[in-house]
């Protein structure tokens, strides 16, 4: 008779002693999604805006009550405002190992950033998403999200740091006092 293996899954905030894995599956989302992994933040770097600029939430794994711990999934997540809806999440980045696809972590994870963002007054969800990947597609149209470019026609934009560095020096006829 084959043991039977018992598989157990926990979300939880992460913690400064989270931060090498964490950077390990960000290499991994970012190999994924074809962006450079030279260009990705260090652990230092993302160990000290922790909690201070971005909210971290992990899935661990278990295999058996022996064994310890794995972080096999994560998200990030962050604070905004906007006129239009108050307080909103954005979610920069969600990342489930394939191998422990399937299984709920992904929807936990999601339930997780609901449930604080609730908490915090939030009224709104809002992350981008890779158009070619047609399993996260999937998974949240099961959610019933909505392309907030199909619903309220805003293009998601952004600047580099070479640009936002070039805008920040940039010298204009008007003075600023920061």
């Amino acid at each position: 008779m084959a043991a039977s293996v018992s598989y157990r899954y926990s979300i939880r905030l992460a913690g400064l002693s989270d931060i090498d894995d964490i950077v390990r599956l960000t290499k991994s989302l970012a190999i994924f999604s074809g962006r450079p992994v030279d260009t990705l933040q260090t652990a230092a770097e993302l160990g000290e805006n922790l909690s201070s600029w971005y909210q971290c939430l992990v899935l661990e794994y278990k295999a058996s009550a022996e064994a310890s711990p794995e972080i096999v999934g994560y998200t990030l997540w962050t604070y905004n405002y906007y006129s239009a809806v108050g307080r909103y999440a954005s979610m920069s980045e969600i990342f489930i190992d394939p191998s422990h696809r399937g299984r709920g972590g992904g929807l936990g994870l999601m339930q997780g950033i609901a449930e604080i963002s609730r908490k915090k007054g939030c009224n709104e969800l809002r992350w981008l998403m890779l158009d070619s990947n047609e399993e996260a597609k999937t998974f949240y149209n099961k959610m019933n999200a909505e392309h907030q470019y199909d619903t309220i026609g805003l293009v998601p934009m952004h600047l580099t740091i070479l640009d936002l560095i070039h805008l920040a020096e940039r010298k204009l006829r008007i003075e600023h006092n920061l």
